[in-house]
């Protein structure tokens, strides 16, 4: 048996029998970005995210869910639908929460100007997205935070000109 996967096995095992605790959080985000690299072009994106927690570790605050995303991509003031689905795993210490996201995009729109002339090209319309983010959680409910999100195509298509991008993250869970 390939070694890749008796390793996700064993995973996927691991998580099922150590768990004696099911989450139950629903979670709300806006999400505001901004290139973290000079760019040719303005470049910001806004993203409302859903994410529904369902599995916890235990009594540790860690917790994973599955989730979607619906947004904008503006690139030299042309814009583009952004929408993805994805997973999102997250720990908590006290007010400090701690999360990546692993996403799968569509663009609507991947090329930006016109060649020669401030042209952005993202390759093609799937695109890949993961990230990490710090949180501070002033209420049960409320989290103001930090994310550092990479984009790119995965060398699915040529050009790969991923996206780097520091972004405020404002949540609402319920």
């Amino acid at each position: 048996m390939r070694a890749d996967i008796l390793l996700v096995s064993g995973l996927l095992a691991s998580l099922t029998v150590g768990t004696d605790a099911v989450a139950n959080d629903d979670i709300v985000v806006l999400q505001v970005g901004t290139p973290a690299e000079s760019q040719k072009s303005d470049v910001f994106f806004v993203d409302v995210k859903y994410h529904h927690m369902f599995w916890q570790w235990g009594d540790s605050g860690c917790q994973a869910g599955l989730g979607g995303r619906a947004g904008i991509l503006d690139v030299g003031h042309e814009s583009g639908a952004r929408l993805g689905a994805g997973a999102r795993v997250e720990c908590q210490w006290n007010q400090w929460v701690a999360w990546m996201p692993f996403e799968m995009l569509w663009l609507s729109k991947h090329e930006f100007g016109h060649r020669g002339d401030c042209f952005k090209d993202y390759g093609g319309p799937v695109q890949f997205s993961t990230g990490v983010g710090l949180g501070y959680a002033f209420t049960r409910s409320w989290l103001i935070g930090y994310q550092y999100e990479h984009m790119s195509n995965g060398h699915m298509y040529e050009p790969n000109p991923a996206l780097d991008s520091h972004t405020l993250h404002i949540e609402y869970r319920f």
